[in-house]
């Protein structure tokens, strides 16, 4: 209990733990008002249960909720327990992410629209191709996993990722995040950029009169209107190591941590790893991948030892290819889209499948063109 309070997705919630079964739970809760969810680890079952829940039931105040946690394996009690009005009742033994699931399963609301997934990029030190590493998985799960993904580049002074897909920025993310209240599906669809029919971009102008230093109300507010009108959103992060990078990797679904395989880049990404992984809790770990791998293949640190020296295993690494890269680069493309079969390219398909938890792809054969106003709707 106390490492699923610590959870990344319990950040804004109040969680207290208190030792003792049932009867400690009636006892307290006669005293002080109820919480909206009580969890209770018991060994109670049958009659007995059922009185107590009962006894529990005369404390509660209205809209609290009660989930169940216990050995007894028995349709017939689950049906009666159900029957009384708790909301869940869980088997020993438990997983954190188990626990936290069920508890948001009471609270979803159903007509609310389904939110997509957040995807942080964030680099161990500048220059470790961070955007590059990025702007190919956005691709990779646009065009090969057929996922509807747009691409936030939040180097307000410095992005380049607009660039990168040969587009160009008019009115950019700074203009959402200066006032994110007046943002509406009309005037997001006039900042959108599309690199194809999946894949789409928010970019900046790159102005050093830009304030590198984001407002977090103010991109919460946008990254929540954001996440109502596509399926995954990929987060460009500078290179500052400020409070509101921070807050994005804590609070992302997936934080992915960019290192190359030198000595000052495991120090860095170590460091980096240690602290993410304590405040994002025990199931939401960041993945690390190693990026332009052979570049010096006398001195880099040889991934296995890097590995044992940062405690975690890179869920990708990407070859060095400067030809190729350059190519795409100069080209205003994706790697996928100069060189589809390169080994880059299968990292990026591999990042994309470990970070959306797809097993399979679906390739279609697509025109080239805009998306219509219409496919980046709000979902019903």
């Amino acid at each position: 209990m106390e490492k699923v309070a610590g959870d990344r997705r319990l950040h804004h919630s109040h969680v207290e733990v208190f030792d003792g079964d049932m009867p400690a739970a009636i006892a307290r809760f006669t005293q002080v008002p109820t919480p909206r969810l009580i969890v209770i680890e018991t060994a109670m079952s049958g009659d007995e249960l059922l009185h107590a829940l009962d006894a529990l039931a005369e404390n509660c105040d209205a809209g609290t909720h009660v989930l169940l946690v216990g050995a007894d394996n028995d349709i017939i009690q689950y049906r009666a327990l159900i029957s009384r009005g708790i909301s869940d009742y869980l088997l020993k033994p438990l997983t954190i992410g188990g626990l936290i699931e069920a508890a948001e399963r009471i609270f979803i609301d159903p007509d609310a629209p389904q939110l997509g997934r957040v995807f942080a990029f964030f680099g161990a030190e500048g220059g470790v191709g961070t955007s590059t590493v990025a702007e190919n998985v956005a691709w990779a799960i646009g065009t090969v996993l057929d996922e509807h993904v747009t691409v936030l580049d939040l180097d307000l002074c410095f992005g380049t990722v607009a660039f990168a897909y040969n587009l160009e920025v008019s009115q950019g993310i700074e203009d959402i995040l200066a006032s994110p209240d007046r943002i509406d599906e009309q005037l997001y669809q006039r900042y959108l950029l599309h690199y194809n029919e999946r894949v789409a971009i928010l970019g900046n102008r790159a102005s050093l009169g830009n304030d590198a230093n984001i407002d977090p109300d103010a991109l919460a507010e946008a990254l929540n209107f954001i996440r109502q009108q596509t399926t995954n959103v990929v987060i460009d992060l500078p290179h500052l190591w400020s409070d509101w990078v921070r807050h994005v990797l804590v609070e992302a679904d997936e934080a992915v941590i960019i290192g190359v395989q030198n000595l000052a880049a495991l120090r860095d990404l170590k460091s980096i790893v240690e602290v993410l992984n304590k405040e994002r809790g025990e199931e939401s770990k960041v993945k690390v991948v190693l990026n332009h791998g052979g570049l010096s293949k006398k001195t880099e640190v040889p991934a296995k030892e890097f590995e044992v020296a940062v405690g975690v295993a890179p869920v990708a690494m990407v070859p060095h290819d400067v030809i190729v890269f350059g190519q795409a680069a100069n080209n205003g493309q994706m790697l996928g889209d100069v060189n589809r079969k390169h080994k880059a390219v299968e990292s990026y398909i591999a990042l994309a499948k470990a970070l959306t938890g797809r097993s399979e792809t679906r390739i279609k054969a697509r025109k080239k063109g805009k998306l219509s106003l219409g496919l980046f709707k709000k979902k019903p």
